[in-house]
């Protein structure tokens, strides 16, 4: 017992040291080292056509279209590319305004733009710089310096982190999460200092959340705990609890304003909403997803399958999550309750969802949210006498779950964290897959690319990955008729004219409505233009999906311009045409 004592002493002795945050910087950043071979994935091909101006983004300025996936001034040429499907709303974009971001990946364009472990050294700087800083923090918060040190060693070895450290498109998350926090450090300088120079650190506190909004939407996190501080931690009268966060909301007011202004935000996707355009979609999304979220961030769990999911299937997710968050508000009631500070956590954590929730769930988003859940961890831990160790502390069942979460977020998420790192080039190269083993003679530059089915991703990639890669032509065009994760049932009327009927309907999974607008119901008789096709909607379901759609293409189906694929047992094959008055049953995968 002597022995284990002396062992927990001088933890926390070594806990307290003041170097003690660059000591968990180091350690993440040993954590996240095997990012430097993890290579260019998804996004990053992306980001290198914009940043090398090639192919249809001869005329991008990185700056401003960095971020632009689908941009509004441009929406013609990517119709013309075939890359949105046809079922796309006509005024489609998804274009991000994070010009402080793209400086970042244009100064690795300058320096290394052959050396992909380069540019991920440099996120990697930008996370160590993040649990630094998050790790100082907690000890401006915490009286206890062990006690802030455990909080800061949790954020530093969460493998919710890995997707943002290990992916280069992933840096705008860590970069708004450093500006966020030194925009928090000021606030409480300024709010702690009672001297009129304080008001120096409102003005640097200003300037930096500007700045991280200017890196990323991210950055709104920060406002999450800048208010929960006014209202669990200071004093006095509602108004002058309630003042301070007015130089904050002129600058989001401010920044929404230049944001829409310019053309920038989203429209006609069901995976990202635009809270301004859409408040009902976006309060029901927040019902929804909130709860995952937190679920993902304190019992692991997998919110990024959310969006392989049925939609049934993702309405009894979001019920079970809504029970662990009930549960976990019995656990931590009594607490947060009775302890000031563990309301301030509890708050920053919860209102750091409300913007996260804008975009569909996955855990390399809960960069802020974990800042609060770790503190409430650390705070869970010091109330059940875990950490700092006190054997004093009645036993029970609060304590138990305390180690629980302490295994599960500690030894077991340092591991996680590792090989998610690891694993992340494994995990996008189905992405990858389509460009892989489509087809490669130098016809191909003159040709259509025609997916019977496929995925918004995949057929996208295509064209994308090759124009980065270099190492075969790109279509002339890509485009998907059907989505590969329903039975379609093809048959041809007649020499230019295919008719594919999909079991359940078009649009019947969550991962086929990146690009179909939430609110649109389609019609019998509609007829949409694409450069090589009308698609003529026959049927549709009673929620206003298609059921059945003819595509009438410009010249005969078996014209060498137009290349016919589909995906079969897991591969990208050519697709044979039926013969006029032939159906064929193309199954799901």
């Amino acid at each position: 017992m002597a022995s284990g004592t002396s062992i927990t002493a001088r933890l926390q002795v070594l806990a307290g040291h003041r170097r003690a945050p660059i000591f968990l910087a180091l350690l993440a950043l040993l954590l996240a080292l095997p990012a430097l071979g993890g290579g260019f994935m998804l996004d990053d091909y992306f980001h290198l056509n914009v940043l090398r101006r090639q192919g249809e983004w001869a005329a991008a300025d990185p700056l401003r279209d960095l971020f632009a996936f689908i941009p509004a001034d441009h929406a013609a040429w990517m119709r013309d590319s075939g890359m949105p499907p046809w079922w796309s709303s006509p005024t489609v974009y998804i274009h991000f305004a994070r010009p402080l971001t793209a400086l970042t990946h244009m100064l690795d364009h300058a320096l290394w733009p052959n050396s992909p472990a380069l540019q991920h050294l440099q996120s990697l700087l930008w996370f160590a710089l993040a649990v630094g800083l998050a790790a100082s923090f907690y000890r401006r918060i915490f009286s206890s310096p062990a006690v802030a040190c455990m909080a800061g060693l949790l954020f530093a070895v969460s493998d919710t982190h890995a997707g943002a450290a290990g992916w280069l498109s992933g840096r705008n998350g860590l970069v708004c999460l450093v500006f966020g926090l030194g925009t928090m450090h000021l606030h409480l300088s300024w709010r702690r200092t009672r001297r009129t120079r304080s008001w120096r650190h409102l003005l640097l506190a200003m300037i930096l959340f500007a700045a991280g909004l200017a890196c990323g939407e991210a950055a709104l996190g920060a406002t999450a705990y800048i208010g929960a501080w006014q209202f669990t931690r200071e004093e006095g009268p509602w108004s002058r609890r309630l003042l301070p966060l007015a130089p904050y909301a002129g600058i989001v007011a401010l920044w929404r304003i230049l944001y829409v202004t310019h053309g920038f935000g989203t429209q006609g996707s069901s995976l990202y909403l635009d809270p301004g355009s859409h408040p009902v979609l976006f309060l029901q999304a927040l019902v929804e997803r909130a709860p995952l979220l937190l679920a993902a961030q304190w019992a692991k769990a997998p919110v990024d399958a959310w969006i392989l999911l049925s939609r049934q299937t993702q309405v009894t997710a979001s019920i079970l999550a809504a029970l662990i968050a009930a549960g976990l508000l019995g656990l931590l009631w009594k607490l947060v309750r009775r302890d000031a500070r563990a309301r301030f956590w509890a708050l920053g954590m919860t209102l750091s969802l409300i913007p996260i929730c804008a975009a569909f769930p996955t855990d390399r988003l809960l960069l802020f949210a974990g800042l609060g859940a770790f503190g409430l961890m650390a705070e869970c831990f010091e109330s059940t006498g875990l950490w700092p160790r006190d054997e004093a502390m009645a036993s029970g069942w609060r304590r138990g779950i305390a180690w629980l979460l302490l295994m599960l977020h500690g030894p077991l998420a340092a591991f996680l964290f590792a090989l998610r790192i690891l694993s992340l080039p494994a995990l996008t190269s189905f992405s990858h897959a389509g460009a892989r083993q489509a087809p490669r003679g130098p016809e191909v530059a003159q040709q259509s690319f025609v997916f019977i089915n496929g995925n918004d991703f995949l057929v996208v990639y295509v064209r994308l990955l090759r124009t980065a890669i270099g190492d075969a032509p790109p279509p002339r065009r890509v485009t998907q008729l059907a989505s590969f994760s329903s039975l379609n049932l093809v048959s041809r009327e007649d020499a230019r004219t295919l008719v594919i009927r999909t079991e359940g309907g078009f649009l019947a999974q969550t991962m086929d409505r990146l690009l179909a607008d939430p609110v649109r119901r389609f019609t019998p008789g509609e007829r949409i233009e694409r450069p090589d096709y009308v698609a003529e909607i026959r049927t549709v379901t009673a929620d206003g999906r298609p059921l059945e759609v003819a595509f009438h293409f410009h010249q005969p189906l078996e014209d060498p311009a137009l290349r016919w694929l589909y995906w079969k047992d897991g591969r990208l094959v050519e697709f044979p045409l039926p013969a006029i008055g032939e159906r064929v049953a193309v199954k799901p995968i």
